[in-house]
């Protein structure tokens, strides 16, 4: 059974949404040599052990020249695991044997054959698999800060460009450097925290840090696969009254106006932009982050796409309609405070029709 940090419990809807995504991907584990015999890597490989179950295939690295400490406890575990005699750096018929207990549905336990948790044999075996995640399981805490708070996601591009202070840079840079050899996610985990698989990999924000290519996060036009999602999500708001109720049909109708964020393939956001092209003009709507994503600058982020999209449109004037965002588009978007009569004349008459007595908050764009 998978096993959950005492003070926490992981959402269950969350959990079943990457169960499809992770099928049949290859994690390669990297657990650091002090971890081999500690109490909490038996969660860990508990936690393994439920991923292969959903159709994930790991492997497992230990550090140095020896995995067969590490494979007695897989064994223990009662994993469907089987050891690798020899090390990483035997080269390509180490890489086959790999390969070979992957085909057959077990886990394959080998050891680096080095020091480190990025070393490049193991960074090779990773992208020759083609690996979809890079974990690092850290002894001592060693998961990357920055000015005292933990870096949850950052680009690989980002990396070597950040500021501040900064803990264990070394290992930020280490993970870039994998990410850039063709690894698409590197996840920097501290190995003493129980649970510590199922926090990261079945939560969009996780518990560590991850350094990625640029996919992970991005925003996306509305597939209409995508509708009912996007209703369930922004419901409380409609209810709240917060945003104009809007159906299947109504979204479905403008589809082409949506765009969602997302992270790891799961949207955590949405914003419309409807144009009125007689009137240079476009409007900022539907714009909602999820609840648990608040505070993150996503919203933020959506905003300055809309006015990008806006200015490819070639508008001149970009607007959003609100009563209970005054203080989110003025003061904190620097949207300036415009009388109705400045809308596009279709879009006054809908507002009046609705009755709803919606500021409205706009940047003038050339």
């Amino acid at each position: 059974m998978t096993t959950l940090p005492p003070n926490k419990s992981t959402n269950v809807r969350s959990v079943l949404e990457y169960v499809p995504y992770f099928r049949g991907k290859i994690f390669a584990v990297h657990v650091e040599q002090p971890l081999v015999n500690s109490e909490e890597l038996v969660d860990a490989l508990l936690d393994l052990d439920a991923l292969q179950e959903i159709g994930v295939k790991p492997i497992l690295i230990a550090e140095g020249l020896d995995a067969s400490a590490l494979y007695e406890h897989t064994r223990v575990c009662e994993m469907r695991s089987a050891l690798v005699e020899a090390p990483l750096k035997g080269g390509q018929l180490v890489r086959e044997r790999v390969r070979e207990i992957l085909g057959r549905h077990q886990i394959p336990v080998v050891a680096s054959g080095r020091t480190g948790s990025f070393d490049t044999d193991s960074i090779h075996l990773a992208y020759t698999l083609g690996a979809s995640k890079y974990i690092a399981l850290l002894n001592d805490h060693k998961v990357p800060s920055r000015d005292g708070h933990p870096i949850a996601a950052i680009l690989e591009s980002e990396v070597a460009g950040l500021s501040g202070e900064l803990t264990h840079r070394e290992l930020l840079d280490q993970a870039a450097e994998a990410c850039r050899a063709g690894i698409p996610r590197v996840h920097l985990l501290d190995g003493k925290m129980r649970g510590v698989l199922v926090e990261e990999l079945f939560s969009e924000e996780g518990v560590g840090t991850m350094v990625h290519t640029d996919s992970y996060r991005e925003i996306r036009p509305l597939k209409e696969e995508d509708i009912p999602e996007l209703l369930s999500m922004i419901a409380r708001s409609v209810v709240d009254s917060k945003l104009v109720d809007r159906n299947y049909e109504d979204i479905a109708a403008k589809i082409d106006d949506y765009y969602v964020l997302t992270l790891d393939d799961s949207i955590v956001g949405c914003v419309a932009v409807y144009p009125y092209p007689e009137h240079r003009s476009a409007e900022l709507g539907c714009l909602y982050i999820k609840h648990r994503h608040e505070g993150r600058g996503y919203g933020r982020t959506l905003c300055e796409f809309a006015r990008k999209k806006a200015e490819e449109m070639g508008m001149n004037f970009i607007f959003a309609l609100s009563q209970s965002a005054v203080h989110y588009f003025r003061d904190r978007m620097h949207y300036a405070e415009f009388s109705r009569d400045s809308l596009p004349p279709e879009r006054l008459r809908a507002l009046e029709l609705s009755g709803r007595k919606s500021g409205v908050f706009g940047l003038r764009l050339k």
